[in-house]
């Protein structure tokens, strides 16, 4: 049975998720990621990387000893290096990351409010939880302060 209390969360999310889809950060990262499912260079860019990967964790699995091992790991590389330079996959990974930074930084608040000792998960070491001496990790234990 929800109480009141679990209803009102649940509307602060809902205004919370407004919140962060109203935002640039969001609307700049649909917008590229919209132009990455689109454009038909870059969906064939990708098509063929897929197959380039299959075919090398085929050779993968024999490692160095496999004859064409370097040059299939060399191949893959230089495509990959290729389908990163590309304008929009930049851009949709400039937005991306714009985009988590964002949800890292409202992770981090809403961690901070429920307990200054809440572990926070970021890939930005500002928002994540710099002691490592928690419950979990053996170190001294502050719950109780």
């Amino acid at each position: 049975m929800q109480t009141m209390v679990d209803f009102e969360i649940m509307d602060l999310l809902d205004s919370l998720n407004e919140m962060v889809t109203d935002t640039e950060e969001y609307n700049n990262y649909c917008y590229y990621k919209n132009l990455l499912e689109t454009d038909s260079e870059v969906s064939q860019m990708i098509k063929d990387f897929v197959i380039l990967k299959e075919d090398f964790e085929e050779v993968e699995r024999f490692g160095k000893y496999h004859p064409d091992f370097s040059t299939k790991r060399r191949e893959i590389n230089q495509f990959k290096k290729n389908l990163d330079m590309n304008p929009i996959v930049m851009e949709y990974r400039r937005a991306e990351f714009q985009l988590q930074s964002l949800l890292d930084e409202v992770l981090f608040h809403i961690g901070q409010a429920v307990s200054p000792h809440a572990n926070i998960v970021s890939s930005n070491p500002f928002f994540a939880n710099s002691s490592n001496s928690g419950c979990a990790t053996g170190g001294n234990c502050s719950c109780a302060s």
